[in-house]
């Protein structure tokens, strides 16, 4: 969760939002971090999760990172249960949304 919401913020465009959605079934729990955000090119949707991944280099120049963080936190989540998505949005969108197993 704090690598998905500092990420909300550090990719955040000027004067941007962040939004958190929360859905639980009977087994699962999900949470979505949307944010405004400047488009991710499709083709660097498919490496996103890729270690040591931070896209192209002009665009994110000035965000500190080495490109683990997502990496990282789909592998704890799988660790868990459970999982990390890359969700399609509309434009000028993010969003990511964690799944987990409930444990009753």
């Amino acid at each position: 969760m704090q690598n998905l919401l500092s990420n909300a913020i550090k990719y955040n465009l000027p004067n941007g939002w962040i939004k958190i959605r929360t859905h639980q079934t009977l087994t699962t729990l999900c949470v979505t971090i949307v944010n405004a955000s400047k488009d991710i090119p499709a083709n660097e949707c498919d490496r996103i999760f890729d270690r040591f991944y931070r896209g192209d280099p002009s665009r994110n120049r000035k965000i500190e990172g080495i490109g683990l963080g997502l990496s990282l936190s789909r592998e704890i989540a799988r660790a868990h249960g459970g999982d990390l998505t890359l969700d399609s949005t509309p434009l000028g969108q993010t969003a990511f949304t964690l799944t987990l197993p409930l444990k009753l």
